[in-house]
């Protein structure tokens, strides 16, 4: 009996300690979270963009100007100011379906919003960059870097060319200069 109690009162001093050693892991793994994701279908839009196979698109067969592309709006909220970069999974498979124009909290303004999107080979991650000064070869802002407040913010995505797609976007802390 004598060493069962012993055996007792060691599993009771040693609960607290592994409780706090993963308390401190959750924290830690917390900390290092890459970002918040949002899938395609957290869109609000607005025609001729459209949801199809979990990806958004711009359906026909023409180049689009300003919001006559039609719109994705991405709501989201930062607990925490700072610089940020958005992430996502597109699909642009040639340089006639390959841009949208992007903008936070604003409607996106042609040429220096277009986000001319590396052509890819089915789904890749690209970031989001803005054409500015530059041209669709040479963007002069790769990547994208956002200031926000903390609070909620909307990403507004507009069609630009038809059939460029996009599955999923994560927003991230942009990384240091």
């Amino acid at each position: 009996m004598k060493h069962f109690s012993a055996i007792i009162l060691a599993c009771a001093l040693a609960i607290p300690a592994f409780a706090q050693d993963a308390k401190t892991k959750s924290a830690d793994a917390a900390a290092q979270a890459p970002g918040q994701t949002l899938a395609a279908s957290a869109a609000v839009l607005t025609a001729p963009i459209v949801l199809t196979n979990d990806a958004i698109v711009l359906i026909g067969d023409a180049m689009a100007e300003g919001t006559n592309g039609g719109s994705a709006v991405f709501t989201f909220t930062i607990t925490e100011a700072g610089s940020y970069v958005f992430e996502a999974l597109v699909n642009a498979a040639d340089d006639n379906s390959n841009s949208f124009l992007a903008n936070v909290d604003d409607q996106p303004t042609d040429p220096d919003m277009i986000w001319d999107v590396d052509v890819t080979m089915g789904f890749e991650k690209r970031v989001l960059s803005w054409r500015g000064t530059g041209d669709a070869s040479s963007e002069q802002f790769a990547p994208k870097r956002f200031t926000l407040t903390a609070g909620t913010h909307k990403l507004i995505l507009n069609g630009r060319e038809p059939d460029t797609q996009l599955k999923s976007l994560t927003i991230r802390p942009a990384p240091a200069q």
